[in-house]
């Protein structure tokens, strides 16, 4: 049994693989990071487009409107239409 574990300690041939391990292992992690960095730029440019579009439809904007821009706003904290009213 000493023998065995002596003649594994003194193996050296599996050190390139674990080398060549290692480094794709490093290269992955740093293309998931750069691949996780623009997704989320994606999604925080994709949730301001939402975010705006709710924006402008809860104000009542839109961008072909040629309708008057009614809106609610906020009088001793009871919510009332206002606008230019035609």
């Amino acid at each position: 049994m000493r023998e065995l574990l002596k003649k594994l300690i003194q193996d050296e041939s599996g050190i390139i693989v674990s080398s060549e391990i290692v480094l794709v292992g490093t290269i992955l992690v740093i293309g998931c990071i750069v691949g996780l960095t623009s997704v989320s730029y994606a999604v925080n440019n994709e949730l301001n487009d939402v975010a705006q579009a709710c924006d402008h439809s809860y104000n009542g904007e839109s961008a072909n409107s040629t309708q008057h821009n009614y809106y609610l706003t906020s009088s001793k904290g009871q919510p009332e239409l206002a606008g230019d009213g035609g």
